[in-house]
């Protein structure tokens, strides 16, 4: 295209935005006004300055009482020995963050959630941890895919608290 037709084009444009804008709008002197009347509000019936004022008191009820004792004491000594950890599978401790992210990935990649802590023992490692696994027993049905998608004989069994 030349210069010529697209001056032609944005000149049209411009042109038809401007009928559209004021031709086609619609103007106030040719819109029919309305008045709307709102009514005024009603006087209230009742004499406000008669009326008296509420006193609040409290309600006393001694006749019924309420047994606040551990009815369930059973419960109580059930929710003790309930075991809340998790579990995770320790597959390494290692120094280089290329070996940690290429770890976590291949097990996100397997289906497995994979996540890092820093090594207690050594600052300059990082534990690569399998999990969380809701038994021991979730850890040792999983621990063959485990080993080889990490490439180890054996990994460590953990008990994890978030």
């Amino acid at each position: 295209m030349n210069i010529n037709r697209l001056l032609g084009i944005f000149i049209a444009l411009t042109i038809l935005m401007w009928i559209l804008i004021f031709a086609l709008s619609p103007q106030p002197k040719y819109q029919k006004s309305t008045n709307i009347n709102i009514p005024k509000l009603p006087e209230p019936i009742v004499d406000q300055t008669k009326l008296k004022t509420i006193e609040f008191k409290e309600v006393k009820n001694d006749f019924i009482e309420i047994d606040t004792q551990d009815t369930l004491p059973s419960a109580k000594e059930r929710v003790d020995k309930i075991d809340f950890n998790l579990y995770v599978y320790k597959i390494g401790a290692f120094g280089s963050s290329n070996a940690v992210s290429n770890a976590v990935k291949s097990f996100n990649d397997a289906g497995f959630p994979a996540f890092t802590e820093k090594n207690q023992s050594n600052q300059n490692l990082t534990n690569v941890l399998v999990g969380p696994f809701a038994s021991k027993q979730d850890i040792k049905d999983n621990q063959k895919a485990l080993n080889q998608i990490a490439g180890i004989e054996l990994g460590e069994v953990m008990a994890w608290n978030p």
